[in-house]
């Protein structure tokens, strides 16, 4: 399974994205307000880091330096992979938070003049330190807390679950509720049928729980 990830400005807690989705190659690349996971456009801020290429997950291209001219305020932008790709491999280091370029590591990602706008471009710049070099991943199927229960159902249950609860009350109510899931094809030694139970949830993740359900990642149908 790839693991995608948001880069987040330290500074201003925003995402890099690719510049208004822009598949192309050349699109900037630039800091803007983080999209919730269940967003469509989430693609354009996510990324993948696979041998030194920071791959978007929209796009297909990597993280790039314009023209490849390695210097002070150069544009980053997105590009197919270059043959040889001494402007387009980074390495990311957990200590301090920078993404250095490999082949030059005095260069790093940099937010333009450390501004916490939408759309301010990131460049490349000597490395000085301060909170716009600095940036944190935050892997996208960690940070929901509904993308955690679908992974568990469908990585370590393997079956097709059904609602056992009345969700039309629940989603009326402001309560945390003990859900259970029924597992209609899954019977336990005794004959009876399996349950999931998630506790404490609050009827807003239920919801999205049953909005993966009737998008088709988790099936409400038997085998």
């Amino acid at each position: 399974m790839t693991n995608y990830y948001w880069i987040i400005a330290r500074h201003s807690q925003l995402a890099l994205e690719v510049e208004g989705g822009n598949i192309s190659n050349g699109a900037k690349i630039v800091q803007f307000t983080k999209k919730s996971e269940l967003d469509p456009t989430v693609d354009t801020q996510l990324w993948y880091f696979n041998g030194g290429y920071i791959t978007n997950k929209r796009s297909g291209l990597v993280l790039s330096i314009a023209e490849m001219k390695i210097g002070d305020c150069a544009q980053i932008i997105q590009h197919e992979k270059y043959v040889p790709s001494t402007a387009q491999e980074w390495d990311y280091d957990y200590k301090d938070n920078t993404i250095s370029l490999k082949s030059n590591r005095k260069f790093v990602l940099d937010v333009t003049g450390g501004k916490c706008d939408n759309h301010t471009p990131i460049i490349l710049c000597y490395k000085h330190g301060g909170g716009n070099q600095q940036f944190i991943l935050e892997k996208w199927n960690d940070v929901s807390l509904v993308e955690n229960i679908v992974e568990c159902i469908i990585d370590n249950c393997k079956f097709l679950p059904k609602l056992s609860q009345n969700f039309l009350e629940i989603l009326n109510d402001d309560e945390y509720y003990d859900i259970n899931i029924e597992v209609a094809n899954k019977k336990k030694n005794d004959g009876t049928l399996m349950h999931i139970k998630l506790p404490n949830i609050l009827p807003d993740i239920f919801e999205i729980i049953l909005r993966y359900i009737y998008s088709g990642r988790l099936s409400l149908k038997e085998n």
